[in-house]
């Protein structure tokens, strides 16, 4: 079950969670004062950077053009939840259960990644600056797909293992 939404009101809806470090990284990234969204904002194109936001929790910022969907894959992970959210331009992305989906490519444990093929009968939203899409382990998900024309996007996808969720 994705959760999609503004990342202030999901803070809110998932305060009892325990994710400070994740929402206050993710508001600094939207902050153009603060020294995280600089850092991203000169991140060269088509680059990702890994950042450790602690001994388990990180954070990798990217920097794409997005492309035609016959060009993406749908994934999925098993260890970590993705935080996804976008900081500069829109992102369509798509979401699907697993269980209805065909494996490309098996778990890959050192990237904690499955590929599956592509199927066209997904839910698709764009995400726009502020918006946070949150991918559990049965969620699938494709992302940097073009939404109406390629453009430069900047996000950012904060990795959370698991057992800090649950």
């Amino acid at each position: 079950m994705a959760i999609i939404g503004n990342i202030y009101k999901l803070e809110k809806l998932l305060k009892e969670k325990n994710l400070d470090i994740v929402f206050e990284y993710l508001k600094n990234s939207l902050n153009p004062n603060s020294e995280i969204h600089k850092r991203i904002v000169s991140i060269q194109d088509e680059s990702c950077e890994k950042i450790e936001l602690s001994d388990e929790i990180f954070a990798l910022e990217q920097v794409s053009y997005t492309k035609n969907r016959n060009e993406t894959f749908i994934e999925s992970h098993k260890k970590y939840i993705d935080f996804q959210m976008v900081v500069s331009g829109n992102e369509q992305m798509e979401y699907i259960d697993i269980d209805k989906l065909i494996v490309d490519n098996q778990y890959d444990d050192s990237r904690d990644l499955i590929t599956y093929k592509l199927h066209d009968d997904t839910s698709k939203f764009v995400l726009q600056s502020g918006d946070l899409a949150i991918f559990l382990p049965d969620d699938g998900h494709l992302g940097l797909a073009s939404y109406k024309k390629s453009e430069l996007i900047h996000k950012v996808v904060v990795k959370l293992p698991i057992h800090l969720w649950l």
